[in-house]
């Protein structure tokens, strides 16, 4: 029997801390395609939802626009949000948001106001990594670091 694949996400017993990667962490492959994984399933979808692209990253030399099943005009003003992908490595939401528009979301019409955001860190995606293209997480910038997440000792 062969062992399972694993990444390197850390040491146990250590905190994550930040890779320290200066000019946008050379070595870092492209190991799948956010234009092929995520923007052709969202490309699928547009005939049945509103998608609007809410921004654009520039990671060195790669572009990604950032896209969203946005808003629908006469939907009820009770609102739901998701998101995936924001640690690259963590591939469950990605293809878990895109699941849930495909299967899902069509019934909450009328009832939901949804906008899901499917992949939030498209440069992390596509390494199969942690960290963004800045050697941070999007996570850590979420609450100000009094209120960060710390593990019980």
């Amino acid at each position: 029997m062969t062992e399972p694949a694993t990444l390197p996400i850390g040491t146990p017993g250590q905190l994550l801390g930040r890779p320290s990667w200066p000019n946008g962490a050379p070595g870092q492959v492209r190991q799948r395609s956010y234009a092929d994984d995520v923007l052709a399933a969202v490309g699928r979808l547009a005939a049945r939802f509103d998608v609007i692209p809410y921004g654009e990253l520039a990671c060195g030399i790669d572009r990604f626009t950032l896209l969203a099943r946005g808003p629908v005009p006469g939907d009820p003003g009770c609102r739901g949000v998701g998101d995936g992908g924001v640690h690259g490595y963590e591939t469950s939401g990605v293809h878990g948001a895109l699941r849930f528009l495909d299967q899902h979301a069509e019934a909450f019409a009328g009832r939901v106001n949804l906008l899901i955001a499917p992949c939030v860190s498209p440069w992390a995606y596509e390494r199969i990594h942690r960290w963004n293209f800045d050697a941070g997480t999007l996570t850590a910038r979420f609450a100000p670091p009094a209120r960060r997440w710390r593990p019980r000792r």
